[in-house]
């Protein structure tokens, strides 16, 4: 006989002898009173998670009050808020920085970077932004290009992805000719 089989036995006769000292009444007390403990247990356990979900909630608004007593975006004057805005930008001495971040990322994504188009031109009526145009072209497969182009953008928030051409020289070829054309944004003057 397997260990199983033993087990299996050992436990049925020892059913049987319950079954015999408590009939079936007291099986079925014996049932409910187990019941009863899960029961218990699971309001305790619902309880404790009310407490803590109320406590939860008196902190959540503590914190809404406090932020209501902030003032609101309106309450600055549009000058304010424009040089708020504004001063999130970096200055053009980060641009340097900048490029290394990019051609970091171009290497990491294994993109070969051979020449590029930069262009630094004021943002007529911003107020004191300027951009800088990084136009890239490069000759690499889509997932690289891809990862190049999302690391730059998650690298530089100041940075957006103004153009992205992708053309494929032949049918079956795996390498793509892709222009990236990202825009960087400064600010003119520290305020």
């Amino acid at each position: 006989m397997s260990r199983l089989n033993i087990a299996r036995n050992l436990l049925r006769r020892a059913a049987h002898r319950v079954h015999v000292r408590l009939g079936a009444n007291g099986l079925a007390g014996a049932g409910l009173a187990v019941l009863a403990v899960v029961g218990a247990t699971y309001a305790y356990q619902a309880q404790q998670e009310t407490v803590r979900l109320q406590a939860e909630l008196d902190q959540a608004r503590v914190r809404a009050t406090q932020r209501s007593a902030l003032p609101a975006v309106d309450a600055f004057a549009p000058a304010e808020r424009l040089s708020r805005f504004q001063n999130w930008f970096p200055t053009l001495d980060t641009s340097p920085d900048d490029l290394r971040k990019i051609f970091h990322a171009a290497q990491q994504s294994h993109v070969v970077l051979a020449k590029g188009e930069y262009n630094l031109t004021n943002i007529d009526g911003s107020g004191g932004l300027q951009k800088y145009d990084v136009i890239l072209p490069v000759k690499e497969n889509y997932s690289a290009v891809k990862g190049f182009v999302a690391q730059v953008l998650n690298e530089l928030p100041h940075a957006s992805l103004a153009e992205l051409r992708v053309e494929r020289p032949a049918a079956g070829a795996d390498e793509l000719d892709t222009r990236v054309h990202f825009t960087l944004y400064y600010r003119t003057r520290t305020t």
